[in-house]
């Protein structure tokens, strides 16, 4: 398992992905010798969000994952059997926001961003009792709006997400929202729920970076931490919900 949640120091070869996650994405991974752990639909979440794995899961510690209610107990099973202990948290999800963003919460090493008004009184007991320093943010869609380039660099377009990240050490790249991801019944997705780590050194996109109206920033930020962009796919990127690393070689 991930020793700091969504950032493997190896190569990884298991993630959790959107269960309707594009099929070039998921055939893409399984060239690298990443075997993907695809969610279910849950259908107290939007129908176009059901899927997203950064609205059922927080991996808040080292083997420890806070699930939404109602998630199917396969997955459940899946994730034990690779070593997490998965605790149900205490809110019950529905379709509008903000009542769909109770596990929406990204983990950037000793930091957790979140929306303290909203989520889940279970995630936050258990992010206070692992440590971590709870950082409020309006955004409710934390862990959609951050890609998580290691514990002290982030790229969001959320601007509270940015400042409060700058007022607490951590680099944060500020892009304008990517018109070019897509997200069915959405103007254009988010960043965070594009990407995820599937090494200490690549940072994986659901799509080729290329299409990324701001890809030249964000491969230089990158480049900056030590990190290469690699693209799953060549048409436009997609939000999934996030790609979230689960185990390493």
């Amino acid at each position: 398992m991930i020793s700091v949640p969504y950032i493997p120091s190896s190569p990884v070869n298991k993630v959790l992905i959107a269960g309707d996650a594009p099929e070039p994405v998921l055939k893409s991974l399984a060239s690298r010798g990443i075997e993907p752990v695809k969610t279910a639909s849950l259908p107290t979440l939007p129908k176009n969000l059901s899927y997203h794995p950064d609205m059922q899961f927080v991996n808040i510690s080292e083997g420890v994952i806070v699930c939404a209610r109602g998630i199917h107990e396969d997955i459940k099973h899946r994730l034990k059997d690779l070593g997490y202990e998965i605790i149900s948290g205490n809110s019950p999800l529905a379709p509008q926001y903000p009542s769909d963003i109770a596990y929406n919460c990204a983990v950037v090493g000793r930091f957790a961003f979140l929306n303290m008004r909203y989520t889940d009184d279970k995630v936050i007991e258990i992010l206070k009792k692992s440590g971590k320093t709870l950082l409020h943010v309006p955004q409710g869609y934390a862990k959609c709006s951050i890609a998580i380039v290691n514990e002290e660099a982030i790229i969001t377009a959320d601007l509270k997400i940015h400042e409060k990240a700058v007022q607490n050490g951590i680099d944060s790249l500020l892009i304008p929202p990517q018109k070019n991801i897509v997200l069915d019944g959405y103007n254009y997705g988010f960043i965070g729920g594009s990407c995820g780590l599937i090494s200490k050194t690549g940072l994986a996109f659901s799509g080729s970076y290329d299409c990324l109206d701001s890809a030249d920033l964000i491969v230089k930020f990158l480049d900056k931490h030590g990190v290469v962009p690699v693209s799953l796919g060549n048409s436009n990127i997609v939000d999934i919900g996030s790609i979230i690393p689960l185990c390493t070689v």
